[in-house]
């Protein structure tokens, strides 16, 4: 156990197995099986959640990645490892590790409807031992905080799906817990929903010191709200580091040079340390001449120069030179793809 993370999974393993039915006979009143699974749908996924950070955890429908969401909340036993949050062992003391916990799950299934959304905080803060004037002083806390104060006596069927999960996220803190555990919170709602929530999100990780973990499968709100990105397929965690760092990492050495009119890309691949030259017309720069250089520092820089001096030569007007960035989607690609 490491005591720098809020949240810890040491080499968590889930294993379920299923079996499927023939249709009940009706002479010998008994069923038989006739196919069993086993399906492994986390193994040895070792990883922390820092204090105060937002770690992102992404993969493909049937990763694993909930699986390990409802392991951390202990509504599932893991076949193998341990999980610990705040110290303690998940297993050994699951109650003390529930007010620890807020969770989020995929939808707006924490919500009832017919109450209002000071209503259900008062409810959901009873049943977490958070009761009387403490209870409703911090309800209202939360809903102006998050932007439901003026919704606060509006029967939740009556509020649209962005302002549900922003009740849902108000549940969670409701008892005040450390960590907060949130699947796919973005899910279904429109773009300004979206950005709310993750801005609310990144509020309450700044400046109530909350520790976060994210499931999603929205890559930019991954590349904007997270500090750290686990990436997760087929059970197995693939990369888990800083978001700056993964994306560096995988970038490629790639320039785009926008000038007055197109030219040949022949000629610059037969440049040393240019891999690669073509050129491109996106409709609002102008034409763009874009080259995969080397990665080595050295040639990459004579490259460039002799690029540049080249397109002096032939007379062209150089008007922006920009290196491309990576993006999250982009390496969450190569990454997953590669495992197939």
């Amino acid at each position: 156990m490491n005591n720098e993370f809020a949240v810890e999974l040491a080499q968590i393993e889930k294993i379920y197995h299923t079996r499927h039915f023939f249709i009940k006979n009706d002479d010998t009143g008994k069923r038989r099986f006739y196919e069993r699974k086993t399906i492994h749908a986390v193994k040895s996924v070792e990883f922390g959640v820092r204090r105060g950070e937002i770690l992102g955890l992404l993969g493909p429908n049937g990763a694993g990645k909930t699986t390990c969401v409802k392991m951390i909340s202990g509504l599932v036993r893991p076949s193998a490892g341990k999980v610990f949050v705040e110290g303690m062992h998940v297993e050994k003391n699951r109650l003390k590790v529930l007010r620890h916990i807020g969770v989020v799950l995929e939808g707006t299934r924490t919500v009832i409807w017919p109450l209002t959304p000071l209503e259900n905080l008062c409810y959901f803060g009873n049943l977490r031992n958070v009761r009387g004037k403490v209870v409703k002083k911090r309800g209202k806390e939360l809903l102006d905080f998050i932007g439901l104060k003026d919704k606060m006596h509006t029967q939740v069927r009556r509020l649209s799906r962005g302002q549900r999960q922003r009740l849902a996220i108000c549940i969670a803190l409701i008892a005040d817990p450390s960590v907060i555990l949130l699947d796919e919170p973005t899910t279904g709602l429109d773009v300004q929903s979206s950005r709310a929530i993750r801005e609310k999100v990144v509020e309450m990780t700044r400046e109530l010191g909350k520790s976060v973990l994210v499931t999603t499968h929205d890559m930019h709100i991954a590349q904007r709200l997270c500090d750290r990105i686990g990436i997760i397929d087929k059970g197995e965690l693939i990369t888990c580091r800083r978001t700056d760092d993964l994306l560096e990492v995988f970038a490629d050495q790639t320039y785009e040079i926008r000038l007055d009119d197109m030219p040949d890309p022949v000629p610059y691949k037969s440049i040393p340390g240019v891999h690669d030259a073509a050129v491109e017309q996106d409709g609002v720069g102008g034409p763009m001449l874009v080259l995969r250089v080397s990665d080595d520092e050295n040639e990459r820089s004579e490259a460039l120069y002799r690029v540049i001096a080249r397109l002096q030569s032939e007379g062209r007007i150089l008007r922006t030179i920009t290196q491309r960035q990576q993006t999250l989607e982009n390496v969450f690609l190569r990454l997953t793809q590669s495992t197939i």
